[in-house]
């Protein structure tokens, strides 16, 4: 997805691997309806949540899909985060963060369990550290599982970029643009802004992995008004985001001494239910289609491949995310 200003992170990448984001499909979760707003209601959506704080679970599954079609290889993460509002920002927490590749085992990160980093409000989303919403890239280097198994390369920036996804749905989607076009322009049912990220470029380096000249500029990106939702028994205002036209080239270093350049272009969409009375977001659907080509010198040829990613986030309570497993 992408932050104030600029980006979405391509995600994931792999040698010979042609990396591509889906956005498949806007995902619908269960549990929720939709409800008939009154005829010419209007609507308050500050982007500015009260000081309650929310707990999440958010899971991103990745499929690989061949040049003929065929779905090859599986992978799944699963974040579980709190976050809460404190002078100057957010302070976040992960719980606990699973990976699993294909049917085997799902593995905790051990690196990421009870990691705590605050969230920060910057215009361009980016710090001091060129660092994505100042969180630490280096958490993101060397990562092992449970079992001390280090994580292949391209899941590795999968696991950052699910940190990523979850501050574009919740604190960029649903934050205020200043001065507009963002989430407090939109009214009445059908309302729609071009969003204050559109044509915008970002940075997608991670430490040594992805180099610092790899950027991601933003088609025109969209947010739409489009009814109201209850999920869990909260009325919810229901959103709809589109990324438009986006593009993307990265240098990745998947071992030392080795460059590999990916190009390609991405276009995601999906749903956001942003709470009427708290204005925290309490769900969001998510799908992407990205298509790349990959070279190197190392490689004879270019290879050209394709990603799907669908993303569920929901909110959930104290006891769920303490339970988290």
């Amino acid at each position: 997805m992408f932050v104030p200003k600029a980006m979405r992170l391509p995600a994931p990448l792999r040698v010979g691997a042609f990396t591509i984001f889906l956005l498949a499909a806007a995902l619908v979760s269960p549990g929720h309806s939709r409800v008939a707003p009154a005829k010419d209601e209007t609507f308050v959506l500050t982007g500015v949540p009260d000081a309650s704080g929310q707990r999440y679970r958010m899971t991103t599954r990745v499929t690989h899909i061949e040049p003929d079609g065929q779905r090859k290889r599986r992978e799944t993460y699963t974040l579980w985060i709190q976050i809460a509002p404190v002078p100057g920002g957010d302070s976040v927490t992960c719980r606990r963060f699973l990976f699993q590749s294909g049917d085997g085992p799902a593995v905790a990160l051990p690196a990421l369990e009870g990691w705590s980093y605050g969230f920060r409000h910057l215009r361009t989303g980016v710090d001091q550290k060129r660092q994505i919403f100042g969180i630490d890239q280096g958490r993101f280097e060397n990562m092992v599982d449970e079992k001390g198994a280090p994580l292949p390369f391209d899941a590795s920036y999968a696991v950052f970029n699910a940190f990523v996804d979850f501050h574009s749905l919740g604190q960029v989607f649903c934050a205020p643009g200043t001065p507009g076009h963002g989430i407090q322009d939109l009214h009445r049912i059908g309302d729609r802004v071009v969003h204050f990220a559109a044509h915008s470029e970002a940075p997608v380096h991670l430490g040594t992995l992805a180099d610092t000249g790899s950027t991601f500029l933003n088609g025109e990106a969209t947010l739409m008004l489009k009814g109201t939702s209850v999920v869990a028994g909260t009325r919810c205002a229901l959103l709809a985001f589109d990324s438009g036209e986006s593009s993307f080239h990265m240098t990745v270093h998947p071992a030392p001494n080795m460059d590999i350049f990916v190009v390609g272009g991405s276009h995601y969409w999906g749903e956001l239910y942003v709470d009427l009375a708290t204005q925290w977001l309490r769900r969001a659907t998510m799908g992407e289609v990205v298509v790349s080509e990959t070279s190197g010198a190392v490689m004879p040829d270019k290879i050209h491949g394709v990603i799907e990613r669908q993303i569920a986030l929901e909110s959930i309570t104290r006891d769920e995310f303490e339970a988290a497993k």
